[in-house]
């Protein structure tokens, strides 16, 4: 076998991977990941794909990779102290912030800033000054550079962030800046904002910069193992990484911009449902990837996910083109207890895979969404194809503590824990529909991960959603994504400007060289120029706004009359996402430019089936009384095995499909169809 391509998603409790070869066939595996070392579930996991998908490493053409390594590194703080130079005056940059504080109004009283990216006393300063319009009015202190370089050399911190103000509009002493440490302190990792961000908003940009410095020793070292790794195991093909964005890069690549892979698993999982969803025209799609950790849900418009330049992990922003996610600590390991008063509590604690839910019998005693499913009969005693082994009695004796101290029967709070994290997963939902202005019941949901599909019906029916369309695969959904996905790179560049004073001349040429970065950025990755794709878009505000709309541009010189197009486009956008517009009413003003290239590889294309007449009764395995909710209570249930289901198969719920990489709950009164890709669509009563 030749021309196998590989996606391997590394998350909290499983790492998995698909290879497909070139006729369309798809082999899958997951593996418990290694939290110690995620290269070694990553390794093992290949060797087991290889043997069961009859393939050597010399037939691996790529491998397509997403990781929460960055991501969790920045939220459990997992870093050695960094250094800033900044420009003279600056130095409490990082210290003022903004004013916005995170949580319930009451957070204004209590809330405590959390340590800072770095600390104050390794952010260093040093002369050089520009305007905003690019113009140097001081001119960089060299020697001071050079001092302050020694002076991160002697107290060992080797990583540097150098972020001076107003370097968007030239990065000349940034770039020097980093020269200097190149010859006096070559072992540092040095980051500057000029390449990170060229963008305004020194705080925003400044905190990219600087955990752009947190990550880059860190994930410098997990990809060198890993490449050196796959080279020593056979693996010759290009190791390529899922970006936020939602594109691929050379990990080679990454290593010196890291913080452009911080939601790269979770980015891989929207890309795939995209792709699904344009496959099978479905236009209005909610991604809902449940997996043992974490839940993370974005929408998808026309067979393409929703953008955003305003990101945040926990307290810290990160001002860089990602997809649209809301992430929120629900999966199938979220710990649920009892605080204050008896009230229940789930997530975002999560037992991981090490010890894991009680369930497991690694060692775990407290109850998890995975315990409460076990106990009301909506999964059975084996996953993973028999990899895991289920203890009901270890799942009962966990939640029963519970049913106790709120004096409710076992079902009934096993019923409670599923509700509670089923009403988390909602707000999430919200955050990334309504407050975006869409309304989630025009939406289909399309459920991946481990979890996704057993809590889908729970989920769709609290927000009046219809319609959930299950992958063939979904607790490998993510690895979809890996195999869908292009080289994409992006470049953005301040340019604020009022639209009655656009100097033409000026934007065009941010554009053109806009465009040369990226394209350039893309064919250094073994593409051929004449097949990159670019797309413009700029961010607008009408003036005296503090936040921007992003909008298309159209190719071509812009003038008068292609910069109108543009504002038309935000006024539109504005009345879209807000009700109302200020159209002949305020002026427009630009703020950023923005290219995004594309790079396209070889196109995904899995093998359909032909349609069958069926109710699927040739597919049951087994019968067993599942709990759906208090009204109804327990309800005697089939069981189907989803491998054996047909194209055209039509069955009705009450009823749960079983397969290797998750479980899907068909409700009562509802009815679920196999289409030719294989998806099960779930049309709720």
């Amino acid at each position: 076998m030749s021309g196998v391509r590989i996606g391997v998603d590394t998350g909290g409790t499983f790492t998995d991977l698909m290879a497909l070869d070139s006729e369309g066939r798809l082999r899958v595996m997951k593996v418990p990941s290694t939290p110690d070392d995620d290269t070694r579930a990553f390794l093992e996991g290949l060797a087991a794909l290889c043997e069961t998908g009859d393939f050597k490493p010399a037939d691996v053409t790529s491998v397509g990779h997403g990781t929460t390594v960055a991501l969790n590194a920045v939220l459990q703080g997992r870093w050695s102290p960094i250094g800033l130079l900044t420009t003279t005056g600056y130095r409490e940059l990082i210290e003022v912030a903004r004013q916005t504080v995170p949580g319930d109004w009451g957070a204004i009283y209590t809330w405590v800033k959390p340590p800072r990216v770095v600390s104050l006393e390794h952010v260093r300063e040093v002369d050089g000054r520009f305007t905003y319009t690019g113009e140097e009015i001081v001119p960089l202190d060299e020697a001071g550079v050079r001092a302050q370089a020694l002076w991160f050399k002697g107290r060992g911190i080797n990583a540097v962030a150098i972020s001076f103000v107003h370097s968007y509009a030239s990065p000349t002493h940034e770039r020097r800046a980093r020269d200097i440490f190149g010859e006096v302190y070559p072992e540092c990792f040095v980051t500057i904002s000029s390449d990170i961000l060229p963008e305004f908003r020194e705080y925003e940009r400044t905190m990219t910069t600087c955990l752009n410095a947190v990550l880059m020793p860190m994930v410098s070292e997990y990809l060198g193992n890993l490449t050196s790794r796959l080279e020593a195991a056979g693996y010759h093909a290009p190791l390529l990484m899922m970006k936020s964005v939602g594109g691929l890069s050379r990990a080679d690549k990454v290593v010196t911009e890291p913080i452009y892979i911080t939601y790269s698993g979770p980015s891989a999982g929207v890309l795939g449902m995209a792709w699904l969803a344009d496959r099978i025209g479905e236009d209005k799609v909610l991604t809902y990837d449940m997996g043992g950790t974490s839940t993370d849900v974005a929408l998808v418009e026309h067979g393409r996910p929703l953008l955003t330049t305003e990101g945040k992990i926990d307290s810290c922003p990160i001002k860089a083109p990602t997809i649209d996610l809301v992430s929120i600590g629900a999966g199938g390991g979220s710990i649920a207890t009892l605080g204050t008063g008896n009230r229940l509590r789930v997530g975002p604690e999560s037992a991981g895979s090490v010890p894991g839910p009680a369930c497991y019998g690694r060692g775990g005693t407290q109850a998890t969404v995975t315990d409460a499913n076990l106990v009301l009969g909506r999964v059975g005693t084996e996953l993973v194809g028999g990899g895991v082994h289920l203890d009901v009695d270890a799942a009962r004796a966990a939640v029963q503590p519970i049913a106790d101290a709120l004096s409710l029967t076992l079902d009934e709070a096993a019923y409670g824990i599923l509700e509670l994290a089923a009403f988390n997963m909602a707000g999430a939902v919200r955050e990334v529909s309504v407050k975006r202005g869409r309304d989630p019941r025009e939406y289909a949901l399309f459920p991946f991960g481990g979890a996704g599909p057993l809590h889908a019906a729970h989920l769709a029916q609290l927000l009046g959603i219809s319609r959930i369309v299950t992958p063939a695969n979904p607790g490998l959904g993510s690895c979809i994504g890996l195999l869908a996905a292009d080289i994409r790179e992006t470049g953005v560049q301040t340019y604020a400007i009022r639209e009655d004073l656009v100097d033409f001349a000026r934007l065009n040429g941010h554009v053109a060289d806009l465009e040369a970065k990226t394209r350039d950025a893309v064919t250094d990755q073994g593409i051929a120029a004449a097949t990159v794709v670019l797309e413009r878009s700029a961010d607008l505000r009408y003036v005296g706004m503090a936040s921007e709309l992003t909008v298309a541009v159209p190719d071509g010189a812009l003038d008068v009359a292609g910069f109108g197009k543009v504002l038309d486009a935000f006024h539109a956008a504005h009345e879209g996402v807000y009700g109302y517009h200020y159209r002949g009413e305020q002026l427009v003003e630009l703020v950023n430019l923005r290219v995004a290239a594309t790079g396209p590889l070889a196109s995904l294309v899995l093998a359909e089936q032909p349609l069958e007449q069926g109710d699927g009764a040739a597919a049951i395995v087994g019968e067993r009384d599942v709990y759906f909710n208090p009204q109804s209570g327990r309800v005697r249930t089939r069981i189907y095995d989803r491998a054996r289901l047909r194209a055209g198969h039509v069955i009705a719920g009450p009823a749960i499909v079983d397969q290797y990489d998750s479980t899907t709950l068909v409700p009562p009164g509802a009815t679920a169809l196999t289409d030719s890709l294989g998806n099960l669509v779930v049309t709720l009563g």
